[in-house]
């Protein structure tokens, strides 16, 4: 049961509509379409035709319905890691992913994303497909789970929490994972307990770090001269990744890199937007752009 809201809010669009402004009259991928804020943004700059990608079928069963009377957008259930295959031959004019979970995956209690919500640890992005954060959080050993956390987490107490997680395992459920590492931590934080573990189960259970590096090199190669990607991270392990893929491209030859510094949204956006306050937008220009 959904028991928090599940209204979107796209972020930064103005910021990724004027990234992508240029390729408006070509192919555009939205490669994380999700509930297609970013989609619809685009379609309202005059963009005409867009493959809205997402991974989960949900989120495409919501596109094609939001969509379907529009014939500039095609919903497809597929990674972005896929690129360039789900557009086959023809190359497109701009590419974005907007990174991380969705406000919709959050607020529904089911997907076990949040640790607000009473729900199953599950986590995935595709639920027909791969093993849920259970098994991580039941099985992995403790150091192995302390070392997860460090890296995906960047959690400064990984072998405090993992002790905790171990010593009480059984975990079925969200919130008990959430009470459990919250005893790992002797003061009270500004920042919730269990969110730096909940990211790093997260991004372990979708490896999604792997699948970033994979795709931005699938998105690089669906890109024709003068393309433009655009990325939105939200978390440091992200943006370093987006950052030393596009400096590294540039450097080989392979194009421009358009933002020198991230774009980051502006403090009206993010005093209504929560999720948009960790936001980082940046943009790479193929090789052959004016």
């Amino acid at each position: 049961m959904t028991t928090a809201s599940s209204r979107h809010e796209p972020v930064m669009p103005q910021a990724t509509v004027s990234a992508l402004r240029p390729c408006l009259s070509g192919l555009i991928v939205d490669g994380t379409a999700g509930q297609g804020g970013h989609t619809q943004a685009l379609l309202d700059a005059g963009a005409e035709r867009i493959l809205a990608i997402d991974l989960d079928p949900d989120a495409v069963r919501w596109l094609s319905t939001r969509f379907r009377d529009d014939a500039r957008v095609q919903p497809i259930h597929a990674s972005y890691s896929d690129l360039p295959q789900p557009i086959g031959t023809e190359l497109s004019a701009g590419v974005l992913l907007d990174l991380g979970v969705s406000s919709k995956q959050l607020a529904t209690a089911e997907r076990g994303f949040s640790f607000r919500l009473e729900g199953p640890l599950d986590m995935r992005f595709d639920s027909t497909a791969g093993v849920p954060a259970a098994y991580l959080v039941n099985r992995l050993p403790e150091a192995d789970l302390a070392t997860l956390l460090r890296e995906y987490g960047e959690e400064r107490r990984s072998r405090a929490v993992a002790r905790r997680i171990v010593a009480s395992r059984p975990i079925e459920s969200t919130t008990q994972l959430a009470r459990v590492v919250a005893r790992a931590f002797p003061r009270r934080r500004r920042l919730h307990p269990a969110t730096r573990t909940f990211q790093a189960l997260r991004i372990a259970t979708n490896q999604e770090l792997d699948v970033l590096r994979q795709g931005l090199d699938g998105a690089r190669l669906a890109l024709c001269s003068g393309g433009r990607l655009a990325v939105i991270a939200f978390h440091s392990l992200e943006d370093r990744i987006v950052k030393q893929t596009f400096r590294r491209w540039a450097q080989e030859g392979l194009g421009e890199v358009l933002t020198r510094r991230p774009i980051r949204p502006d403090r009206s956006e993010a005093q209504h937007n929560p999720r948009a306050r960790s936001a980082r937008l940046r943009v790479f220009s193929a090789e052959g752009s004016t």
